[in-house]
């Protein structure tokens, strides 16, 4: 558990680390996705990140990877001022699902995050 939590924040951080005003939502992604992949887990199968703000999935570009289901919609430019939902997990066979998700708000110099940032897991409650 404590290895796959280690891996899913380490993704996450590298694709918050690549999110910067310029880069297009897949390149933002495919960080976050290979910084996974390295540590010996599978692909998360959904988008790294979504626009929050106005209404969910709605606005800047979606931070995912060139799957046909999100079209060109990967393809935008962030911007400054974008505030994003960045999202992905890691299954662990006999206990279930570590799921990471933080907001963060596009800054001239990149993402920061808009709150405190869990570093450690909270509960491990193992499935029966």
């Amino acid at each position: 558990m404590q290895r796959a939590w280690k891996a899913a924040r380490a993704a996450l951080e590298a694709g918050r680390a690549a999110l910067k005003p310029g880069v297009q939502g897949w390149e933002v992604d495919a960080t976050a996705r290979q910084a996974l992949v390295e540590a010996r887990y599978p692909e998360f199968m959904h988008a790294f990140g979504h626009h929050i703000g106005r209404n969910a999935h709605d606005g800047a570009t979606v931070l995912g990877p060139k799957w046909e289901r999100y079209g060109k919609t990967v393809e935008g430019a962030v911007e400054v001022g974008n505030v994003f939902a960045i999202e992905l997990g890691v299954h662990v066979p006999g206990y279930g699902y570590i799921g990471c998700e933080e907001d963060v708000l596009v800054a001239p110099d990149g993402a920061e995050y808009l709150s405190e940032v869990q570093e450690e897991i909270w509960c491990i409650h193992k499935q029966v």
